[in-house]
């Protein structure tokens, strides 16, 4: 029997001969991905999903320049540029964030990677500003540690990279809003963000943007301190024939925390749209406060959304809510629009953004709302 797509790209992977940091231990990622399964198009998690599209990319040429910019106090190093320090810090905390069973693809990220880069974000006067652009690999990593107390705000560009894994770790007391701006593009691509929150910290992540000929997005969230505070807002807008899959999980492994998730939807002709969105609420994580809410507009008879809430609850001290819905701009919303003068093709682009502004919260980046279509 011939080999699987995902067996042949594990088999691969695990067979690549690693030249970027050689001094990074990837013996934990090689033994994972020897014994793990890697997605296939009939499992659940992609059912909606190719993932042998994936296996099959043509691998994107490394790119040489690396985009990160920020103030002088925090500290961007390429991690073939890290000293003995900060490869220490970087061994210490690489992959502390994931779950390899949870995410495969992790492990091929680690056995592949080209470009990686940590970030240090100190304790200051002022919340710090930090623009992560290009890193400049077809498989990238980026480490970001938010020391205990800090704050920052992170606006991240991925530039089509085949894959790239962002793993953030917030200490207690920090304070991290994190913006993720995806443009359309022509390429087929993976996106992971792993975050673990400590104690009192506050994680704010916002990802707008477009689609692809194949984009997935895994977004997985760990408080594990008591009194963290997550919110998780996602808006798409999906032009003809794009795929976006986004997958978010928010787990609450400690008493205390509240959690929001917000996504909004908007999806032309013949594009297709998947979420998931996920609460586990472990025994010990007594006092959770989460809430999920997915909503998607049809723009086009043959626009597709999959939409899957879930909520996994293992304490009794809880209050927990979820719902999602899917269906086309409302009827009597245009006749009203229509009445008042305004064009067919003006009132649906004004539903729409009235849609989608519902996601983008109380002062949304103007970058956002013009990756969106937003602005008049």
């Amino acid at each position: 029997m011939n080999a699987s797509a995902a067996q042949a790209f594990r088999d691969s992977a695990l067979r690549h001969a690693t030249r970027y940091a050689p001094w990074l231990d990837r013996r934990p990622s090689r033994d994972a991905l020897a014994d793990a399964t890697l997605p296939e198009p009939r499992c659940e998690a992609w059912r909606h999903t190719n993932p042998n599209r994936w296996y099959g990319a043509e691998r994107p040429a490394r790119r040489r320049r690396l985009d990160a910019r920020g103030p002088p106090n925090i500290r961007v190093i390429p991690f073939e540029e890290a000293d003995a320090e900060d490869r220490h810090r970087i061994s210490q905390h690489l992959n502390a964030t994931l779950d390899r069973a949870r995410y495969p693809l992790a492990n091929v990220n680690d056995l592949l990677l080209d470009q990686g880069v940590l970030i240090r974000v100190p304790r200051a006067a002022a919340p710090a500003e930090l623009l992560l652009g290009d890193l400049g690999g077809g498989y990238e990593r980026a480490l970001v540690l938010v020391e205990p107390g800090a704050e920052c705000v992170l606006t991240e560009r991925p530039a089509a990279p085949r894959q790239r894994v962002v793993e953030l770790v917030i200490g207690a007391g920090a304070t991290l809003r994190h913006i993720r701006l995806q443009p359309s593009s022509d390429a087929v691509e993976h996106h992971l963000v792993s975050a673990q929150v400590g104690a009192g910290a506050t994680y704010r992540v916002a990802q707008h943007g477009c689609g692809s000929p194949l984009r997935r997005c895994d977004l997985h969230i760990a408080a594990t301190g008591t009194g963290a505070e997550i919110a998780v807002r996602t808006a798409y807008r999906l032009g003809e024939r794009q795929h976006l899959d986004t997958h978010i999980a928010v787990d609450h492994a400690a008493p205390n925390v509240v959690s929001r998730q917000v996504a909004r939807g908007a999806v032309g002709a013949a594009a297709r749209a998947v979420f998931d969105g996920r609460i586990h609420i472990a025994p010990k994580a007594q006092g959770a406060d989460a809430t999920l809410t997915a909503k998607h507009l049809l723009l086009a008879p043959d626009a597709a959304a999959y939409a899957k809430p879930e909520l996994e609850i293992y304490a009794n001290d809880v209050q927990c809510a979820h719902g999602a819905t899917v269906g086309d701009l409302d009827a009597n919303a245009l006749f009203y629009c229509r009445s008042r003068g305004v064009d067919e093709a003006a009132a649906r682009q004004l539903l729409v953004m009235a849609f989608l502004a519902e996601a983008l919260g109380d002062a949304p980046p103007k970058a956002a709302q013009a990756l969106l279509g937003m602005q008049r």
